[in-house]
């Protein structure tokens, strides 16, 4: 069985404060296995540990991800792709503050 490991540059993307959601941010990473090749399809879940609300999104063909739209707080980031171990890991998503 494979090991997935996750690059979780997180881009926290601030939006001008005259958009209503200005005060959200952008998560964004790549899926790649032990011998960093790309993991295409992954089922990539963002979850609010204070709120338990869940969004999920699936890496692209080059094994990148982007979660727009992210409000701060802690999270817990999970990654599954059939042949691989599951990866889950917590984060604190910030408004201006890359990770």
């Amino acid at each position: 069985m494979h090991r997935i490991t996750i690059c979780v540059p997180l881009m926290l993307l601030f939006l001008p404060a005259a958009w209503p959601q200005g005060g959200v941010s952008t998560v964004r990473g790549a899926a790649r296995d032990q011998s960093q090749a790309t993991i295409p399809s992954a089922l990539v879940t963002l979850t609010n540990s204070a709120t338990n609300v869940r969004r999920t999104t699936r890496t692209n063909d080059a094994g990148i991800f982007a979660l727009p739209g992210v409000v701060p707080g802690p999270y817990r980031i999970t990654m599954e792709a059939p042949g691989f171990e599951d990866f889950e890991a917590t984060l604190t998503v910030s408004v201006q503050h890359d990770l």
